[in-house]
């Protein structure tokens, strides 16, 4: 119920606000004074993130970090793979996973995977366990249907008891990541030991499919080069799901995993800021993974996410906040958690703006401009900031941007959305699964 109510003050706030700044040329102008500053603040983590990312590279390429396939002064780690009819692709990120060169001088592997068949009724067990016989560290095992809530938090406390890791690391079942892979991010981990938490990078490997596919690839790195933005300037970083580490301890200081959470991976990203804890990043780390290939399935996808972000905000924002986190990272929260007021207050502007038409006093059509306009920069300058660390140059950086600044404007629709139904709808029971597009 708190959460419902929450859900419904930010959306009459966001009507009161829409109402005043289209009537009250003074309001426009503070609301346009403060995106302004907002465009300036994204511009400045955009270009924080942006050298963040350059310098991780050209360490990587400079030869320094070369991979051992030894796990000496490294974490024994756990990784779990939930899979629900997941035959499709299974095989290949299973197969990956057990090829991984993480191991003790005399051989001994040093880490250990766990796919959690989570009520398969396609053959996922089969086919994954044909990958996993006769490995001792590689293992399987069954979550029946109706034995835990429908989600992925859900299914990763369920798994919990079965693994003996410092280090919990988790890992879709549509992932492909390189031999070296588990190495690299625990020595990438090192460059800020201090971090409870670390998130690689994520790569659509299908990228070239289509405009959609190709735009979430910029999306991704637009991403990146926030989230290294906010981890240089002591904010608050977060887990992207997908690829995401986090030390047993910290995860137990905090309750676990949330097995009501739609995103859990942002659910424990706001609960460890709570608690003092926070997030690492690795650029030059990546799970290779699939994008959606469709509008219905990105819209099922994105709404999900933006109902679990906004649910954890409502849920958690308070009490990081209040809790004992420095006032830098609290003031990168807010302003963090400030950016879903655009999308509602965008959308409240337009109608607010309709609807007086046939009033006497006209809208001040400026204010929805230029939220569109500012919203539009901050992911465009963010766009900027990955792709040309990625290496992007010239015309081609600046149509990318473009595009995946044009992409990213979904949310003005998305978030909206998402706060209707916290506050109208039903309780989720958990999350719709995001199809496969299997190409090879």
């Amino acid at each position: 119920m708190t959460t419902r109510l929450a859900a419904a003050s930010f959306l009459v706030i966001s009507i009161l606000v829409a109402w005043l700044t289209i009537h009250l040329p003074f309001a426009a102008r503070v609301l346009q004074l403060l995106i302004l500053v907002s465009m300036a603040y994204v511009a400045w983590l955009a270009w924080r993130g942006s050298r963040v990312m350059r310098r991780v590279f050209a360490d990587g390429r400079s030869g320094a970090a070369e991979p051992t396939g030894l796990a000496t002064g490294l974490p024994f780690v756990s990784l779990v793979v939930p899979a629900r009819n997941e035959a499709s692709v299974i095989a290949a990120a299973v197969t990956a996973l057990r090829d991984q060169r993480y191991h003790a001088p005399d051989g001994t592997p040093e880490f250990e995977v766990l796919v959690v068949d989570d009520g398969s009724s396609d053959g996922t067990a089969e086919v994954a366990a044909d990958v996993l016989a006769g490995e001792p560290h590689l293992s399987i095992r069954r979550r029946e249907p109706g034995e835990g809530r429908p989600t992925k938090g859900s299914v990763l406390a369920w798994a919990m008891p079965f693994l003996r890791g410092d280090v919990i690391g988790t890992i879709d079942a549509d992932t492909r990541v390189r031999p070296a892979f588990l190495e690299r991010a625990m020595r990438a981990w090192q460059r800020d030991p201090g971090a409870d938490a670390l998130q690689v990078a994520r790569l659509p490997r299908n990228a070239g499919r289509s405009w959609l596919t190709g735009a979430q690839a910029a999306e991704q790195l637009m991403d990146m080069a926030s989230q290294c933005g906010r981890w240089a300037t002591e904010g608050t970083a977060e887990l992207r799901g997908n690829g995401m580490f986090v030390r047993r301890a910290a995860l137990e200081e905090v309750g676990g995993w949330n097995e009501r959470a739609l995103t859990e991976d942002l659910d424990l990203s706001t609960r460890l800021s709570t608690v003092g804890r926070h997030v690492a990043l690795a650029p030059e780390v990546a799970v290779e993974e699939e994008s959606v290939e469709t509008l219905e399935a990105l819209w099922h996808q994105r709404l999900r996410w933006a109902e679990g972000s906004l649910r954890r905000l409502l849920q958690h924002g308070p009490g990081l906040v209040a809790g004992r986190q420095p006032l830098a990272r609290k003031a990168d929260f807010v302003a963090f958690a400030g950016e879903f007021l655009v999308p509602p207050l965008f959308a409240a502007t337009i109608v607010a703006s309709l609807v007086t038409i046939p009033l006497p006093g006209p809208a001040d059509w400026t204010v929805p401009l230029s939220l569109f306009v500012g919203y539009g920069m901050g992911v465009f300058l963010l766009a900027i900031g990955g792709l040309s660390a990625a290496g992007e140059r010239g015309p081609r950086l600046l149509g990318r941007a473009a595009r995946g600044a044009l992409f990213l404007s979904h949310w003005l629709v998305v978030v909206p959305v998402a706060l209707v139904r916290i506050a109208f709808g039903p309780e989720p029971a958990g999350f719709r699964q995001t199809p496969r597009f299997v190409h090879d």
